[in-house]
């Protein structure tokens, strides 16, 4: 037996040290399941997968940058690697989709927007179970987090009478093998807030083991529409989105 990052620096060919960034980014997996310590101990002879995280440009202007985020990337990281544009909001690292920065007035005048709740914000979601009409959640979410000084460590929302006000709009669209696919619009924005809401209702999002669900080396939330200031922005779904469910065939 050997440590995986090891295994995984001689398959690919890096150093150790960039196998085990790899495996604590959760981008590697061992038949199918997410490798969660870098120092487990695995046959030294077998296969590792390693997810792509490469994420394109959707359009680009004078002063907007529109990229199609990939899984398994910072939001930060990507803001750092495009300087000098600026996040005019932020994606969670699982989810892929629309991202936005900006510069200068275009920059404020987007915060402004997301400000004011003057932003469309659409996604698709791949849920647990079986979701047969349209519901809207208005329940109130608080975010716990620990380390707040140094912005690390654990964050999770979740239902509260004194949280704040968060409104999410799904629309089931297809369902296949006791999962739906849903069309998920958000008036607000607090952190978390798709994953909670749907966790709240029992029908957490494929993949999402930090809400409640079942393991899946994809996590199935997807940044699908973005408007705002007159622009629209739509983002691809990730192939792995659509090799899973052939019901995404539906005309979305």
């Amino acid at each position: 037996m050997l440590q995986a990052y090891k295994v995984l620096a001689k398959q690919c060919q890096i150093s150790h040290k960039e196998a085990k960034r790899l495996i604590d980014r959760g981008l590697v997996s061992l038949k199918g399941q997410r490798l969660k310590l870098a120092r487990e101990l695995i046959d030294p002879h077998a296969f590792l997968s390693v997810l792509e995280c490469k994420s394109g440009v959707l359009a680009k202007g004078a002063k907007f940058l529109a990229l199609d985020k990939a899984p398994n990337v910072s939001s930060f990281e990507l803001e750092r690697t495009h300087k000098p544009y600026q996040l005019c909001h932020r994606l969670d690292q699982s989810t892929s989709g629309v991202l936005l920065l900006a510069l200068g007035a275009f920059y404020q005048e987007a915060l402004e927007a997301f400000k004011e709740r003057q932003v469309y914000k659409e996604y698709l979601a791949l849920v647990q179970g079986v979701l047969d009409k349209p519901l809207t959640l208005t329940q109130p979410l608080s975010v716990q987090k620990s380390h707040t000084e140094d912005k690390k460590g654990f964050v999770k929302a979740f239902v509260h009478s004194k949280g704040k006000r968060a409104i999410t709009h799904i629309t089931p669209l297809k369902s296949f093998k006791q999962t739906t696919l849903a069309k998920v619009v958000i008036e607000t924005g607090v952190t978390h807030q798709i994953r909670a809401h749907l966790s709240h209702i029992k029908h957490p999002i494929v993949g999402d083991i930090f809400y409640g669900a079942k393991p899946h080396k994809h996590f199935f939330l997807h940044a699908f529409k973005l408007e705002l200031l007159g622009h629209q922005f739509q983002a691809p779904l990730p192939p792995y989105f659509k090799d899973f469910c052939e019901l995404l065939e539906h005309d979305l």
